[in-house]
């Protein structure tokens, strides 16, 4: 492999694309740019870091015609699923227009696009799902998620999109997950209802990375489901979080979804078959208790730095 790969990271301080940028910088030689609508530091002489507003494609244009990177990984994402309901506009163009301009701009500058999508694309009637199955999203999240892959699988076909379900993972930036809800509300002392009928297999962000480091490699296309080895309800999940964690169980309680009354439906038997990845990409993916016990470990050693 050619060390002087030089890949383009849109949304550099979201969750994946950290994990993503700490696993490049610690495995490979790559020269790693890494955009962010809010501003970084650059951390070594090889990861260049910008400030950039994703409205702004013709600064991106600029960038990439300078840098031509030999890949685009698009981390970039409105993730609310009750507020894209709401801001429909803004979900359209975050998840669909912008992902249109950045397919269009790989294929400018002759780069390979690796673009993240999720198990909400499907209805969620008969979960988990594989690469064949028929998307039929049922919010307005999962509708742009699904217009924006499509843009991505169309454009041309030097082209990759992930599809992944409930990340977790080691938190650098004030970014959110479930588990760092379910360890903050511990810390307060705050009852939580989980639901325990939506289903999934929770994806710890590291496997996340070493999935797009291996699709590198490789220069693996088209589409490719990564999600974790357990198959569970969030109710499950959340058990597993406080015993992981040593958290109080008895502040956790089962509900129902249709009793939260939220905007955006959800797809309960959501989740995403791993086989084509872990056979192709050679990973084997984490359960939700190996996953739990890394981020723990990662956790501490991250607060020791």
């Amino acid at each position: 492999m050619n060390n002087t790969l030089r890949i383009a990271l849109i949304g550099g301080n979201s969750k994946v694309g950290s994990a993503i940028s700490r696993l490049l910088e610690k495995e490979t030689d790559w020269q790693l740019h890494v955009y962010s609508s809010t501003l970084q530091q650059s951390v070594s002489d090889r990861i260049f870091c910008k400030h950039i507003e994703y409205a702004d494609i013709k600064k991106l244009k600029e960038e990439f015609i300078e840098i031509r990177p030999d890949f685009i990984i698009n981390t970039a994402a409105m993730t609310n699923v009750d507020g894209c309901e709401i801001q429909r506009q803004e979900a359209w163009f975050s998840n669909v227009t912008f992902v249109e301009q950045l397919a269009r701009l790989s294929l400018i500058v002759e780069s390979h696009l690796i673009h993240f999508s999720t198990d909400y694309v499907f209805d969620g009637t008969k979960g988990p799902y594989t690469e064949q199955d028929q998307p039929n999203p049922i919010c307005y999240y999962g509708k742009s998620k699904l217009a924006g892959e499509n843009a991505v699988l169309k454009s041309h076909f030097n082209n990759t999109v992930i599809r992944t379900n409930v990340v977790y993972g080691l938190t650098t930036n004030d970014q959110s997950d479930f588990v760092q809800w379910v360890i903050k509300c511990h810390e307060a002392k705050k009852t939580m209802n989980i639901v325990d009928d939506q289903l999934s297999n929770p994806t710890l962000t590291d496997d996340l990375a070493l999935s797009v480091k291996r699709i590198i490699e490789k220069k693996r296309c088209g589409l490719y489901h990564i999600g974790g080895n357990t198959y569970c309800n969030r109710y499950e999940f959340t058990l597993e979080i406080a015993k992981i964690f040593h958290l109080d169980e008895s502040l956790i309680a089962p509900i129902q979804t249709h009793s939260l009354n939220q905007k955006a439906k959800r797809p309960l038997r959501g989740g995403l078959i791993n086989l084509k990845a872990h056979t192709d990409l050679g990973i084997q993916y984490s359960t939700i208790q190996e996953g739990l016990v890394r981020l723990r470990h990662n956790m501490h050693a991250f607060n020791q730095e």
